[in-house]
């Protein structure tokens, strides 16, 4: 069969009839996908960018790389794993994973093959054995670092694989419990932020609690930046993560508040399994002097904050105050309604809030960060903690997510998750609890004690690193501006995406405004 009429062909997916096929079958299909960043902007064409063959051609399994076309006219590039077979599905791949024939009267039916264990075995043995697959624009590269050579010279590697995490904005499987292998849905040319850290604390500079790294997935166009694909790391045994232990804790502590009168209640004597939040502001420290740790490297080199940095801080915060708050083209006119006139009475205090910063002049050094910093982004091991998932947020390009930044940031982005973590089982229960106000009680009261150790840890442990303000005031100040800046993002994220949470960044938001009055008037004479 001519390449042009054959699916198992790469070329096939370039020719017309692959064009009309792939315009077909791929949009409404994609559009069902939770990894589909772009369902907002309007889905206007897909075409495939290149294509690979994974394992033997006439199994069917492909690795294509499409380029989708939005209507606002931006344009991105996404991994689809395929499968081609006749009628019946592959293993362990879902009845959601079915794409469709290739015509209505067609035997052959396309399937999303991520969870299929002949892509994830042909993967493995794509990195372990750094092959280089040639597709017709580009090169696929498998990359494998000292910890997955170790797996390769015993001539075992992990038989068991399965797909985790299928409601995830990218794809993770996991070979064995001892390898883990994320998939990039979204990608973007150029260095990534993930694979850096991952190949710079645990390959150079060992440091427990990442992940170690294990190897990489690269595609090499002919034209244009290499692209990470992948990242396999080990496998980390882990008996939760953070954020779901928190919300654990908050309900064992709210179960034991109904058995006895809340004015008598102290959290600190809950007979729950209490994490240590102390250690996690210890570990995120410790990260942070990781980070600042390599000189020698222009990417990881700190570097002083410019006199003018926090004046653009200002005004980044205000675009995005605008933003969050609906208010588009000049106006200050906020949405309608209760939320509304709510969001009415913060604007101005919140636009106050973000020019005082402008006036401040810190004196410390930029370092690369997380970036996206909270609960979920750390496991919890049987007595310490893991932090995990460096790529930053997915929606920033990647130079931004690269960009070196103030460590507080990621300091605020785990005090708001604790703020989460509290208030959720409140506002979000249905029906609403009756006995409400003493709940909410019960839950900050966790939260400023879980909050006020993970910080103790954080600055016990950072100490007078330059990557710090000097003098607590200073750092006070930057903190609080971090944290109204991460609230007001929460606030335009609940809008678009969640709005019965709301709440909670809300509350957050006339909080920090409130501690900042009384801050500000103590400072009077």
């Amino acid at each position: 069969m001519p390449p042009d009429f054959d699916p198992l062909a790469e070329r096939f997916w370039f020719s017309a009839e692959g064009l009309r096929r792939i315009g077909t079958l791929l949009p409404p299909f994609l559009l069902r996908r939770r990894w589909f960043a772009g369902k907002a902007h309007g889905l206007e064409e897909v075409q495939v960018a290149d294509a690979f063959c994974l394992g033997p051609r006439e199994a069917g399994l492909r690795l294509l790389l499409l380029r989708v076309r939005f209507a606002t006219g931006e344009t991105a590039l996404f991994t689809l794993p395929l499968r081609l077979t006749r009628g019946a599905p592959p293993a362990a791949v879902e009845e959601s994973d079915r794409i469709g024939p290739l015509s209505p009267s067609s035997p052959q039916i396309l399937w999303e093959a991520t969870g299929d264990p002949l892509f994830a075995r042909a993967l493995l043995e794509l990195l372990a054995e750094e092959r280089e697959l040639l597709g017709p624009l580009g090169i696929l590269r498998g990359r494998s670092a000292p910890f997955l050579a170790e797996f390769r010279a015993s001539g075992v590697l992990p038989e068991e694989t399965r797909l985790v995490g299928r409601e995830q904005s990218n794809s993770a499987l996991l070979f064995g419990n001892r390898l883990f292998f994320k998939l990039y849905r979204k990608v973007e040319g150029g260095p990534n932020p993930d694979v850096e850290v991952h190949e710079r604390l645990s390959g150079l500079l060992g440091f427990p609690h990442v992940p170690r790294y294990a190897g990489r997935l690269d595609y090499d166009p002919q034209n244009g930046p290499s692209t990470l694909l992948g990242l396999l790391t080990a496998a980390v045994p882990h008996r939760s993560d953070a954020w779901t232990l928190a919300l654990a804790e908050v309900d064992g502590l709210l179960r034991q508040a109904e058995k006895e009168p809340v004015t008598d209640y102290d959290p600190s004597g809950a007979a729950v399994p209490r994490p240590d939040w102390e250690l996690l502001g210890k570990r995120t420290a410790e990260f942070h002097l990781a980070m600042a740790s390599v000189p020698e490297d222009p990417a990881f080199r700190p570097e002083p904050l410019g006199e003018q940095e926090t004046l653009l801080l200002s005004e980044e915060a205000s675009v995005l105050l605008r933003r969050s708050f609906g208010i588009q083209n000049g106006s200050k006119e906020p949405p309608s309604g209760e939320e509304g006139q709510r969001l009415a009475v913060l604007f101005p205090r919140l636009e106050s809030a973000f020019r005082r910063l402008s006036m401040v002049r810190p004196t410390l050094h930029k370092i690369r960060i997380h970036g996206d910093y909270h609960l979920g982004q750390v496991l919890v091991t049987d007595d310490d903690f893991v932090l995990i998932d460096f790529e930053g947020e997915p929606e920033r390009p990647l130079a931004e997510r690269r960009r070196k930044a103030i460590a507080l940031r990621d300091v605020a982005g785990m005090v708001r998750s604790f703020h989460y973590a509290a208030l959720a089982p409140i506002f979000l229960s249905v029906p609403a609890n009756p006995h409400r106000m003493d709940r909410q009680k019960v839950a900050d009261r966790w939260r400023h004690q879980a909050t006020q150790s993970f910080l103790d840890g954080y600055y016990r442990t950072a100490g007078n690193a330059p990557f710090l303000p000097r003098g607590e005031e200073a750092r006070r100040a930057l903190l609080e501006f971090f944290l109204l800046e991460k609230a007001v993002y929460e606030v335009g994220y609940e809008r678009n995406n969640r709005p019965a949470w709301i709440e909670i960044p809300l509350r957050g938001i006339e909080e920090l405004l409130a501690t900042g009055r009384k801050s500000e008037e103590n400072r009077q004479p």
